[in-house]
């Protein structure tokens, strides 16, 4: 335990005899920084001497009283030490730690420097914490690896990263149907009024699907070629690389709940072929499109905004030489962007690259279907 306060102070690392305040990790925080001067000299041609930029301030009493004596020209860069005096804690009580990071896509600008920079500074950091008895798991979009290891350096020596890699996290339709079907049912007056077995809910596969379809109608859109409901809604919830998140599945049911709660109370003595009907889902595919355009496109991706909103009210087709009209120079920088993040799909027209808007986008970016 004494190597590992040592290692610890080393790296100006705090010990930590309680539970702490967002003030006092603050004033700690600052007060570390202030120990930071960064400085630029530039030597001018000629041995005309040079010029210096520094950065910062000068530390104040107060600060060297809480850094240890050795921390004052010293980054913090002793991890190594931190992790070999923490294994040695963990081997002699037999214990090991899983850190579990998550939510990394709420960090930092989506798709900037700073986002790839940081990244990189947490991946490296696996490789030095990475033992038998400390364990890192980082759980980060597909989208988001691709963005780190993009650029003209590269990243050196990712397969050391990537070899425990677990396969890419996909909900499937079938995934989908179940998440939807036992949260419908979790109800016991809903289970009892349509006579749904719980039991077999877990059980059978078709069974599910017949359950939902107690709920749903057979298809939203009338005509032979029409898919099924289920598919609808899981096509209708796709981004452009294909992805179904549960979050987005769960919102559009939710509001296309909240429309056909407000269509029977609109006409109490009305009567309705389906718990939840067409239109309602129609109303919920809306709704969640114009969500995913403030909380995802406008909030998370707000350097890239002005782009995409010069594809508001346009059409849902792009073929290259339409978007370098649209996006200008850079086009092909920000329509990478945009498959990216899940924006634009990609396909083949007549041995062209096409790029569609998905279903998911269209009613909030208020585009109507063809080609621009």
């Amino acid at each position: 335990m004494d190597a590992f306060r040592s290692a610890c102070a080393a790296a100006r690392i705090p010990e930590v005899h309680a539970k702490k305040s967002l003030r006092s990790i603050l004033e700690w925080t600052l007060n570390v920084l202030r120990t930071w001067r960064p400085k630029v000299t530039y030597r001018l041609p000629q041995d005309q001497g040079e010029l210096g930029l520094e950065l910062g301030q000068s530390r104040s009493p107060g600060t060297l009283e809480q850094l240890p004596p050795h921390s004052e020209t010293e980054l913090p860069r002793y991890l190594s030490d931190v992790r070999r005096a923490l294994e040695a804690v963990l081997l002699r009580a037999n214990l090991s730690i899983w850190l579990m990071v998550d939510r990394l896509d709420e960090l930092f600008p989506r798709r900037s420097e700073l986002e790839r920079t940081a990244l990189r500074g947490l991946l490296r950091s696996m490789r030095i914490l990475s033992s038998d008895t400390i364990r890192v798991k980082v759980f980060l979009r597909d989208d988001m690896l691709e963005h780190v290891v993009s650029g003209e350096n590269g990243f050196v020596a990712l397969t050391h990263i990537t070899a425990r890699q677990a396969d890419t996290l996909r909900w499937t339709e079938e995934q989908i149907l179940s998440m939807v079907v036992k949260r419908i049912f979790a109800n016991p007056p809903m289970r009892e009024y349509l006579r749904v077995d719980a039991e077999r809910l877990d059980a059978s596969a078709e069974y599910r699907r017949e359950a939902f379809y107690l709920v749903f109608p057979p298809k939203v859109h009338r005509g032979g070629k029409q898919s099924p409901t289920l598919t609808w809604i899981y096509n209708r919830c796709a981004d452009g690389r294909g992805v179904v998140t549960p979050r987005d599945v769960l919102d559009m049911l939710i509001r296309a709940t909240q429309q056909q709660q407000d269509a029977c109370r609109g006409n109490p003595a009305g009567a309705s072929d389906w718990v939840i009907g067409p239109p309602a889902l129609q109303y919920g595919l809306e709704e969640l499109s114009k969500r995913k355009r403030l909380t995802y496109l406008q909030a998370e991706f707000l350097h890239l905004w002005p782009h995409l909103e010069r594809l508001v009210g346009g059409k849902t087709e792009y073929s290259e030489q339409t978007l370098r009209r649209t996006f200008g120079p850079e086009w092909r920088r920000v329509t990478d962007d945009l498959v990216s993040i899940g924006l634009f799909a990609t396909a083949t027209r007549i041995g062209e690259p096409a790029y569609s808007i998905p279903f998911l986008y269209r009613k909030g970016l208020e585009v109507t279907q063809g080609r621009a």
